[in-house]
């Protein structure tokens, strides 16, 4: 059989990221593939269905592409029956999407250098592939050197598709070209968009509060078009502020616009002048408002640790609660080590690890906000501890509670973070929360990076009825596997989101990470 087309052999980890290769029953079009497989022919090692079988029974992710891959191959085999003359060569299961299973015949590698063991599933699938290459060259199986060389058979138009790196490693060794498989996705959405505008336009903003949307078409036309709850941190052209606005000493952020998609217009933000912390960047001010947006049933923040994502909404959170617009704040921490079974203690001393950083959220915002703690704190730095220090304090004219005391002030904070976190806060494993509604309820979805398509368009889906989730997490800094950033939760989450009136959208840059000077010298360093 003559194949004029290129070949693709595939290996395990394709089939099971990427389950949609394989055509069958509620399959979906791959989005901005890497290889295009239409106009091409697609080699299945046999030792890769025994490995997929091996993963079958797992109740993971990958247990159920397993079983997905099986089921659409096996539809492909019954279609018909191939005689024992066939079964060594490139027949295939389906004349549409010429896909083939290839088994290795046992004295294929005798004429080999390259002797790898039957548990050696690497080692099968490249030899699944040298197989390829000999048959698209209409070499003999048994017969492999000819005229004492196996340089005829590196053919360009066979290829192992693998995402694994060791694979490909020992595959390039053995003379055959390897590639990667995925999705190409587009950049990123941010939500924001920092711009450059002419003055004229800039001025009228400051001045109005609104820009027509015919009148930021009029004034960029080649910019793109605006997505709804875009946030626009506009700037005039070489920096031409008047006199009577300094952008440094404007507690409003005047200069930051929102598209609002109702009205055409871009519109100036509404809800900083109550917010529960103090805005530092423009990166916190779009974020806060979109928070506290009664409009915004849904906001997806991401960018580096240290920029305030989680701080934010657990503080906008405990705010929102006293003010009586949710009963309450349910933590989900997208834990991908699913470790709480082992823990000892009930649920919530199983859940405590993963909440420590809301707690830590809380703390820092009494010890910043609350004046009587900060009193305090600034006394135990003057003062210090001790019967001295309270002699001290008592003689300056400070009160009983504000000097040095019999608890000391981590443990006062510990307690009060224990009181706010038992009225108004409460956590849950990301398995319990499938079922749930969170229905007058804000729901946080914490380090949302490490989730899978499927998890991510299940907890989405949680949201109830006068409720509000709040998504965070760092693309950068995946740690389950299997999940890279185009197959990552996040990145769906953003992309099915996107251009909706019910949602906000913030992106985070590592200008506004707020850290130790330390830290950010360690940072800078290591670019």
């Amino acid at each position: 059989m003559v194949i004029n087309k290129p070949i693709y052999v595939l290996d395990t980890n394709v089939l099971v990221d990427y389950v949609d290769v394989i055509p069958g029953k509620n399959s979906r079009e791959p989005i901005n593939p890497t290889i295009d497989f239409s106009d091409s022919y697609i080699v299945i090692p046999s030792v890769v269905v025994r490995e997929l079988s091996s993963f079958k029974k797992e109740s993971s992710d990958r247990g159920i592409a397993a079983r997905t891959a099986l089921r659409r191959l096996r539809s492909l085999v019954e279609k018909e029956r191939p005689s024992m003359q066939d079964v060594y060569r490139l027949n295939t299961l389906d004349e549409t999407h010429q896909i083939a299973v290839l088994p290795v015949d046992k004295n294929f590698h005798k004429a080999l250098p390259f002797h790898p063991s039957s548990n050696d599933m690497d080692g099968q699938i490249i030899l699944t592939a040298l197989t390829a290459v000999a048959l698209k060259n209409s070499l003999p199986i048994d017969g492999m050197i000819v005229n004492g060389s196996l340089a005829t058979m590196y053919a360009d138009d066979v290829t192992l598709v693998t995402n694994d790196n060791g694979l490909a490693i020992r595959a390039r060794e053995r003379g055959l070209k390897t590639v990667r498989y995925g999705y190409q996705y587009p950049e990123p959405y941010t939500g924001r968009r920092d711009i450059v505008v002419p003055k004229p336009l800039f001025d009228e903003f400051i001045s109005t509060g609104t820009i027509s949307l015919e009148t930021w078409v009029d004034y960029m036309p080649d910019e793109p078009d605006l997505v709804a709850n875009e946030f626009l941190i506009m700037k005039p052209e070489n920096d031409e502020y008047d006199a009577s606005y300094d952008p440094l000493y404007d507690p409003d952020f005047s200069y930051i616009g929102r598209y609002e998609v109702r009205e055409e217009a871009i519109v100036r933000l509404k809800y900083l002048r109550g917010a529960p912390v103090g805005i530092k960047n423009a990166g916190q001010a779009i974020y806060m408002e979109a928070l506290m947006d009664p409009n915004v049933s849904a906001v997806v923040c991401t960018g580096p640790a240290g920029s305030g994502k989680t701080y934010m909404a657990t503080v906008y959170g405990y705010q929102a609660c006293q003010k009586g617009e949710f009963i309450g704040v349910t933590v989900v921490p997208c834990d991908c080590k699913n470790s709480h079974g082992f823990l000892p203690g009930d649920l919530d001393e199983k859940m405590d690890p993963d909440v420590q950083p809301l707690k830590n959220a809380l703390r820092n915002y009494l010890l910043n906000e609350n004046s009587k703690y900060r009193k305090e704190l600034q006394n135990l730095k003057k003062f210090g501890t001790g019967a001295e220090g309270k002699k001290k304090a008592k003689a300056q004219g400070c009160a009983e509670d504000e000097g040095p005391g019999k608890r000391s002030l981590k443990v006062k904070l510990a307690d009060h973070v224990d009181l706010i976190w038992s009225n108004w806060f409460s956590s849950i494993p990301i398995c319990f929360a499938r079922g749930r509604d969170f229905a007058n309820e804000l729901a946080i979805f914490d380090e949302f990076q490490d989730q899978t398509v499927k998890q991510a368009d299940t907890l989405i889906k949680r949201l109830g009825m006068d409720g509000k989730i709040i998504i965070t997490g760092d693309i950068k800094q995946i740690h389950a596997p299997y999940i890279d950033e185009t197959s990552s939760g996040l990145t769906y989450a953003s992309r099915i989101l996107m251009d909706s009136p019910m949602v906000a959208q913030v992106c985070f840059t590592e200008e506004e990470v707020i850290r130790h000077p330390l830290v950010k010298m360690v940072a800078m360093r290591q670019k």
